[in-house]
């Protein structure tokens, strides 16, 4: 088990669509791949549908709380893919 750290604590922030989003830098993968977190409310997900869609892993240590984990070397276009599943989602 990955040891939480200060700076997978850190808060940082990306803009897309105009909207600002938060997002959490954790630990790489066993590759060496970049991982990020980003909570589920920051994608406009409601509780009840955590976990529920498609295309999107959740994340599940503890520090946490609830959000969906991913691997990028381009965070504006992954977010941007996590929002546009999100609507998918909602508008079916």
């Amino acid at each position: 088990m990955a040891k939480v750290t200060e700076s997978m604590k850190k808060t940082h922030y990306i803009t897309v669509n105009g909207e600002k989003i938060a997002y959490y830098k954790i630990d790489n993968d066993i590759n060496g791949n970049p991982r990020y977190v980003v909570h589920f409310l920051e994608l406009g997900i409601k509780l009840a549908d955590y976990g529920k869609i498609s295309g999107l892993k959740r994340y599940t240590a503890k520090w946490f709380g609830g959000g969906y984990v991913f691997q990028s070397h381009n965070l504006e276009q992954d977010l941007q893919f996590m929002l546009n599943t999100v609507n998918k989602y909602y508008k079916r």
